[in-house]
């Protein structure tokens, strides 16, 4: 029985290091995390990661090694931990590949969904008049008038895992649902929990739309910049957009002015343009606005989903079974 070299470039928890060992006893783990975070500076380090990097077959991804094609003649697979690859396209992970790449779409998305309505419920029910209140120790009960979200309409950007499970929870919080997916030709009607599907070409007809917008697209050459000035025109005033996909979606500028202009209500931000967010950015002072530094997907169990789809994936590989959450080099995702 032919060993199977699986390289860690980051090290999960002893109990996922267990699971992945028990799928097969062909499989022998290389740590090189240690390795990887110290090559830049020590030679030493980086002829060790070398030397491991040339055994492995599958790489379970946290930290991407730099010329990982090269180093890697052997690698077949690479198990990406996250789900959006824009920083990997960048780090240089397609250049060159002879190996299949996976994500763990899917397995946040619900968590992500859930951190999307966090902020829709916070603009509903007027979260910051009522904690505005409560610091100043101020019971009025008729100084905010809270909404509902029944009967508003919700536009989700992006019909991934992380787009429709952000439909399904519109469709328990009785809200309409239209969606926006690349592969739609016309419009189409009840595709899932997503009351209308739109083309993307008449984006700004379903933006004037929306009183809440969930942004979850991926990251491409596409879709960079996919809301900018003329999108945020095309939306109501009252509306409330949330972007929970990538902070290059928009035209970060774009959407200050929108926001001081009062062209839309309000925004509730996971992810920015450039991360950290500088502290200078005028959207840290907004009262309209919610602000989140890149957490939505990061649950308490997150690295644990991806440990055991990454086990199920495993048993497929080894079964000569293809492989789920393969990422498609051209799109991007």
């Amino acid at each position: 029985m032919a060993t199977l070299n699986i390289g860690l470039s980051s090290r999960p928890s002893q109990e996922s290091l267990d699971l992945i060992v028990s799928v097969s006893p062909q499989i022998r783990l290389l740590d090189i995390s240690e390795h990887l975070a110290q090559e830049a500076e020590s030679p030493a380090a980086k002829a060790k990661a070398d030397e491991m990097l040339a055994q492995i077959e599958v790489l379970f991804l946290g930290r991407l090694p730099p010329d990982l094609a090269k180093r890697a003649p052997k690698l077949r697979w690479v198990q990406w931990l996250g789900t959006g690859v824009d920083h990997l396209v960048r780090g240089g992970l397609f250049e060159g590949k002879h190996y299949q790449i996976t994500n763990v779409s899917g397995t946040n998305a619900l968590a992500i969904a859930e951190h999307a309505f966090m902020f829709i419920l916070m603009w509903a029910k007027k979260a910051p008049g009522w904690m505005e209140q409560q610091r100043n120790a101020d019971y009025k009960r008729d100084s905010v008038r809270p909404d509902f979200t029944e009967g508003r309409t919700l536009g989700v950007l992006g019909l991934g895992p992380i787009g429709m499970e952000s439909a399904r929870l519109g469709k328990a919080f009785r809200m309409r649902v239209l969606g926006i997916r690349r592969s739609a030709a016309a419009l189409q009607r009840n595709v899932g929990d997503v009351d209308e599907l739109w083309p993307p070409s008449r984006l700004h007809e379903m933006l004037g739309q929306c009183d809440y917008i969930v942004n979850a697209l991926p990251l491409t050459k596409e879709t960079e910049h996919i809301i900018g000035a003329p999108e945020f025109a095309a939306m109501k005033r009252t509306a409330f957009y949330v972007n929970v996909g990538r902070g290059k979606l928009v035209d970060e500028a774009a959407m200050v002015r929108a926001l001081q202009e009062k062209r839309i209500a309000g925004a509730g931000l996971d992810v920015f343009e450039t991360e950290p967010l500088a502290k200078e950015s005028p959207l840290w002072a907004m009262p309209n606005v919610f602000i989140t530094p890149h957490v939505s997907g990061d649950v308490i169990d997150n690295r644990d989903r991806a440990v055991r789809f990454f086990a199920e994936n495993l048993k497929r590989y080894l079964n000569g079974q293809p492989l789920k959450n393969v990422v498609d080099v051209e799109r991007g995702y």
